[in-house]
């Protein structure tokens, strides 16, 4: 039976022509996430007009993204109403509720908001909102999301369980399930992504970085120029080509891109040119990135 599932998986995945590739025209690794690393910290230092500013360069660059922990769009409707650009703020609620399933409801709530929910804006944006959110629901792929959910969840229960027979299969199916959703796609699955749904479609953490963990060294190779291709067009998280490399470099503890917390300067490999390297795959620089991690802990206690 594994053998016939793997078979299928196999033909599904070299059988697939690929479309267009959406984004083929930005790159956001050299005119993107850079300003939007320096943008996250400035604003975790309450520095809002920088924050606006290096914000404003990337999206002018290249189309906005919503990353996980950076979350742009919600920063910069923060910095525009703290900078007294109401309208504009709400643009990018807007953005939010439309693009990213955001619920209004909690803007409503929000007290950064409150002195400007009766402008002709803000009372346009609240009686698209319902229609937004459903428009938002129908382009959610439910099965798509629960398979990876059940994907995440094998992956974890054979590792808890170290059933590591159950490992073996369940790492090669999963490995093969993520070659044809990622073509398929055209991008690694995550929230920022329509198809993906978000945390408001049934309360459950959606994250398939995960799976990056377990690519062996050897199928490594086929992924480093898919992820490399995915960053650049804003296709993907950012990290998971440093996660792909670092993980596979575990077992001699010595690493090329410094993914990992914890490691300090002695366990990274040529530490001269770490910045160097982690720039030129999507990632802030390693002091940047430490310090941007001191204020999240700082800002949110955690």
């Amino acid at each position: 039976m594994k053998i016939k599932i793997l078979f299928f998986l196999l033909i599904s995945v070299v059988g697939f022509s690929q479309k267009k590739k959406i984004n083929e025209e930005y790159d956001y690794i050299n005119n993107y996430y850079q300003f939007v690393y320096l943008a996250q910290y400035e604003y975790l230092k309450e520095n809002y007009q920088k924050a606006y500013d290096l914000l404003k360069t990337a999206e002018k660059n290249c189309p906005l993204l919503k990353q996980m922990e950076i979350n742009e769009p919600a920063v910069l409707a923060e910095c525009a109403m703290r900078l007294n650009k109401p309208e504009e703020a709400v643009h990018y609620i807007e953005i939010l509720v439309r693009d990213y399933g955001a619920k209004f409801e909690n803007f409503k709530d929000a007290p950064l908001y409150k002195d400007i929910q009766n402008t002709r804006y803000w009372r346009k944006l609240e009686r698209k909102a319902k229609k937004y959110h459903e428009a938002y629901l129908k382009q959610v792929n439910l099965d798509l999301r629960n398979e990876i959910l059940k994907m995440k969840e094998e992956d974890q229960s054979v590792r808890i369980n170290r059933d590591y027979e159950g490992l073996k299969r369940v790492d090669s199916i999963n490995y093969l399930k993520l070659r044809k959703i990622v073509a398929d796609c055209d991008c690694f699955p995550d929230e920022m992504f329509p198809q993906f749904g978000n945390y408001t479609v049934d309360d459950k953490f959606f994250s398939a970085v995960i799976f990056v963990y377990h690519i062996n060294s050897e199928d490594a190779e086929y992924w480093k120029p898919i992820f490399l291709d995915l960053i650049r067009r804003g296709r993907a998280p950012a990290e998971i080509y440093g996660f792909l490399i670092d993980s596979n470099l575990r077992g001699n503890g010595v690493y090329l891109y410094g993914i990992y917390s914890g490691i300090e300067k002695d366990l990274i490999e040529d530490f001269d040119n770490l910045d160097k390297r982690r720039i030129a795959v999507g990632l802030p620089p390693w002091q940047l990135r430490k310090d941007i991690l001191e204020l999240i802990k700082k800002k949110y206690g955690i």
